[in-house]
């Protein structure tokens, strides 16, 4: 047990002073319990106070003046429903149990028989609940292959949905996870990770709850107050007309008494994340690409050297739009010219893939996947040798969302070009960017491989709670990307994950977080500008500064 009380004050500078109305009720709450007190939850479910916020207020202003101690302080965690948990309580059972019903009733005897039968969950979820069941001891193969009973029982199964999925779905109870048994503690902690929460069955959550207690002070002053009689707080019209005021006291004006928390309205914190990184790119001399969403397959694969067999461009990573939908693309000298560097080479002095290229293919709508599209527009539009360029481009991949991927994000693209641009340049600017935009202590370049450029690095960095990830690739455009876009010149280019920048400029540990809509969250959501973006912290790398010079 611990204890605590607020700080030391004088009694009679204490009792001459009036107690808000909040105080008063809370402190006569208290006294009704004596010595035992009472604990937050008890409060709040009693009415003791208007609401949540109003007890809030409430109990710090007490604990601040010594009318009250806090004691009893201890953790639980709570226990709800993840996705996962919502989507088996909206088919009334888990894959597991509705699988054991299955086998029971002789209406199945094996998993795929399960899977093409009954679609109330995907075949994955099937094939992992009859591994579940296995590894329980509690289903078998047989001799045959068929699916039969090893133990009767839904096990822990059934203790699943008997603790915990009936009293959060059908009853509205609060589930604590010290409170079940260690069999199903067990399976729904396993069932609720850290990461991944879009997939998860629990989703666990750790409170704190305290013992509130009257102290002696705190009796001595609500005595006063009930022997004060009346006391006002504001002076209302309706009192004026009543003439209360003439028989009631008004009470004092407390400046030490800490006020209620305004939130001011003010721009989401990853907007202001990418406006920040717009304004130092634009402060470094680089000019700003832009382009549409919709993009074709030309301009986000093709002009970058990638074959049209390639597996990036499967139907499974890629969004593609209604084929009634046209999109730009590119003059007709262009297309040829990338024709030929994929079937042949052309005049790069390659030998290309090999294959005959699809104009139809090519012109096929699609939402863009990559902003190094924009830097494949830009090479082909004429652009200043020497010069800089980048982009803020959003881009949409088929992505399992998870604490690190979203469908959709944005890359921060670029390419400097010029006669004498080299690979330490690219480096340079890779560490300007981890340091400056994302804040990261330690990141890291691993050699990559891309169609499009060579050499290739990817960059790595530090997460401190999420270790290492993949930051974004760069490298040299191949001659066959530059030449058929009409450039001469060496060009290095990056696209990196914006989004998981702002992970560690922001401090989160989920990239969700970035697009949440609790209040609460964003509120508490904090970048950190003496490590991000400032200018203060130009580095004095050799490389970096020959970019700047030449570019």
């Amino acid at each position: 047990m611990t204890e605590t009380t607020g700080p030391t004050t004088n009694g009679a500078d204490e009792a001459g002073r009036d107690l808000h109305p909040l105080e008063r009720e809370l402190l006569a709450f208290l006294a009704e319990r004596g010595e035992t007190g009472a604990f937050e939850a008890d409060i709040l479910a009693a009415g003791a106070l208007p609401d949540e916020g109003s007890f809030r207020r409430a109990a710090q202003w007490i604990l601040s003046r010594g009318l009250a101690r806090e004691s009893d302080l201890s953790s639980r965690t709570s226990v709800r429903l993840g996705p996962v948990g919502e989507s088996s309580v909206e088919v009334g059972a888990t894959p597991e149990l509705a699988l054991l019903e299955a086998v029971d009733e002789g209406r199945v005897s094996d998993l795929r028989e399960m899977q093409d039968s009954d679609d109330r969950f995907d075949r994955a979820r099937w094939g992992s609940a009859l591994g579940s069941l296995i590894r329980e001891g509690i289903l078998r193969k047989g001799s045959g292959g068929n699916l039969e009973r090893a133990c009767p029982g839904p096990g822990v199964f059934g203790e699943v949905w008997k603790l915990v999925y009936t009293p959060l779905s059908t009853e509205g109870d609060e589930v604590f996870l010290e409170e079940l048994p260690e069999s199903v503690r067990d399976f729904v902690t396993s069932r609720s990770p850290r990461r991944g929460k879009g997939r998860a069955e629990f989703v666990l959550s750790e409170e704190t709850t305290r013992r509130l207690t009257i102290t002696p002070l705190g009796i001595e002053l609500l005595e006063a107050a009930g022997a004060a009689g009346l006391v006002i707080g504001m002076l209302t019209p309706g009192k004026i007309a009543s003439g209360e005021w003439r028989r009631a006291r008004f009470r004092r004006y407390e400046l030490d008494i800490p006020p209620a928390r305004i939130h001011l309205g003010r721009l989401h914190p990853y907007r202001q994340f990418l406006d920040r990184v717009r304004r130092k790119f634009i402060s470094m001399g680089f000019v700003e690409m832009t382009g549409p969403i919709a993009e074709s397959e030309f301009w986000n694969n093709d002009a970058l050297f990638m074959p049209q067999y390639h597996p990036a461009r499967d139907i499974h990573d890629v969004y593609y739009l209604s084929p009634e939908l046209k999109v730009d693309l590119p003059q007709d000298a262009v297309m040829e010219r990338v024709a030929r560097v994929h079937e042949d080479g052309g005049e790069t002095g390659g030998r290309g893939w090999g294959y005959t290229f699809s104009r139809e293919q090519a012109s096929r709508a699609i939402l863009r996947s990559q902003g190094t599209s924009l830097s494949a527009r830009c090479l082909a539009s004429g652009p200043e040798i020497p010069g800089k360029y980048f982009a803020m481009a959003r881009c949409f991949r088929y992505d399992q969302v998870d604490a690190t991927p979203l469908p959709d994000f944005f890359q921060i693209e670029g390419i400097v070009l010029g006669p004498e641009i080299n690979l330490r340049h690219l480096l340079g600017l890779l560490s300007l960017f981890a340091e400056e935009i994302a804040g990261a202590e330690e990141y890291r370049f691993l050699p990559a491989y891309f169609p499009f450029t060579e050499p290739s690095v990817e960059m790595h960095i530090r997460h401190p709670g999420l270790g290492w990830m993949e930051g974004g690739g760069a490298g040299l455009f191949r001659p066959e990307v530059c030449r058929p876009l009409g450039v001469e010149v060496p060009v290095i280019a990056w696209g990196l994950g914006l989004d998981r920048l702002a992970m560690l400029a922001l401090g989160l540990d989920d990239i969700r977080d970035l697009i949440t809509t609790d209040l609460s969250v964003l509120r508490t959501m904090r970048g950190r500008p003496d490590q991000m973006l400032s200018d203060s912290r130009q580095p004095e790398r050799e490389g970096y500064r020959d970019a700047q010079d030449r570019g």
